[in-house]
């Protein structure tokens, strides 16, 4: 699993901190932790694996609003649609406080060993030991 940044600096540098603390880095075991700063590598890493983690700055997602309608100069030109993240299902979670952030990524960490199987795949030999890897 790798957790995908995307913000401005000062909100990469509060989530590589909390990260840290959390001792998250070591705790992901197939996976990375990547800063990514053009906007169109981040909506192709979206598309490609939307199950990984991305750590959105509020400040870059554009809603559906007023503003963004009729003042779209105050709009970030590196910013992302909330209606692209809706689509590939990662508009539904957001924090208040970068503490929650850790106990969402241990969850998250969890929640994707738990489907990891046992064996490789190499390494069965019948039917029964496939579907006994994920029990």
């Amino acid at each position: 699993m790798n957790i995908y940044i995307y913000g401005g600096n000062s909100f990469r540098t509060e989530i590589h901190k909390v990260l840290d603390h959390g001792n998250i880095r070591f705790k992901i075991e197939d996976g990375d932790i990547v800063d990514i700063i053009p906007l169109e590598k981040i909506k192709e890493k979206i598309k490609e694996e939307p199950t990984e983690v991305f750590l959105i700055d509020q400040n870059k997602i554009i809603t559906d609003d007023f503003i963004s309608k009729y003042l779209k100069f105050l709009v970030p030109k590196d910013g992302i649609e909330k209606k692209f993240l809706d689509d590939y299902g990662l508009g539904d979670v957001s924090m208040r406080d970068f503490a929650d952030l850790s106990i969402y990524i241990d969850k998250r960490i969890d929640a994707m060993n738990q489907y990891k199987p046992k064996i490789k795949a190499e390494e069965l030999t019948t039917i029964e030991e496939m579907f006994d890897c994920y029990e």
